[in-house]
């Protein structure tokens, strides 16, 4: 009977492990009782350097995993990749643009005219140069 305890406990953490939580992976992160979507920028231990999405970087601060959640569920996107020159629209006009970052389902952009900045798009709204 404990070697199938054994088991099982080692299963749940093999589990756990499967989903670690690694640098550039997307989450959800708990700050004053409400969750924001953000990345980890660095591990130390069971402590986790994160990023908010949207929000300066005087916000970046040390987290512990019970304020993490959503550990990279969806599958990669893999149509485009970093670097790639691509057309997005601005408005009603396509505009030529560099694939800066990828996320859960979504391309971060940059616009090759720096006065149109940049956005998170879907791999629909993209198209190859």
């Amino acid at each position: 009977m404990k070697k199938g305890l054994l088991l099982i406990v080692l299963i749940c953490f093999a589990a756990f492990a499967t989903k670690a939580q690694k640098v550039n992976e997307k989450v959800e992160i708990q700050h004053s009782g409400a969750w924001y979507p953000g990345k980890i920028l660095k591990t130390e231990g069971d402590k986790y350097f994160v990023s908010y999405d949207g929000w300066d970087d005087s916000w970046n601060e040390w987290v512990a995993i019970d304020n993490l959640r959503g550990f990279a569920k969806a599958q990669p996107l893999t149509r485009f990749k970093v670097g790639d020159h691509v057309e997005v629209e601005y408005g009603m006009i396509p505009e030529p643009a560099t694939i800066s970052e990828i996320g859960d389902n979504k391309y971060h952009v940059k616009y090759d005219k720096s006065v149109y900045g940049d956005k998170w798009v879907t791999e629909k709204e993209i198209k190859k140069l």
